[in-house]
């Protein structure tokens, strides 16, 4: 995934508009563990990890229209991804053009 991801981020420096109606505001991949449970955080200890590894991707076009520009010039790359998606039983959840309702020093 992380090879995947690499790749998507250079796809993303080529392609994305800075400017005008297709921009693309906001994006950013994290990577951490999967807890089993984030109760203890509360306690100040850290939780058990399920050995499993959660990737956040998220981008924020300024329109819809942005959103969709990007699904058509990477559709060539989606059999590849969702090749890889089931190969290795990976848990996609994908949420498209959601708000940004609150951002700190933006």
């Amino acid at each position: 995934m992380r090879t995947m991801f690499d790749g998507h981020a250079n796809f993303m420096g080529v392609k994305s508009h800075e400017h005008g109606p297709l921009k693309l505001i906001h994006y950013y991949l994290s990577e951490g563990p999967e807890w089993v449970d984030d109760a203890p955080f509360f306690e100040g200890k850290w939780p058990e990890k399920t050995g499993r590894t959660v990737f956040t991707l998220n981008e924020v076009y300024e329109t819809e229209d942005g959103l969709i520009h990007h699904y058509l010039e990477s559709a060539e790359f989606a059999p590849e991804v969702f090749e890889i998606v089931t190969t290795h039983k990976i848990e996609l959840r994908m949420y498209n053009q959601l708000k940004v309702t609150h951002s700190l020093w933006d």
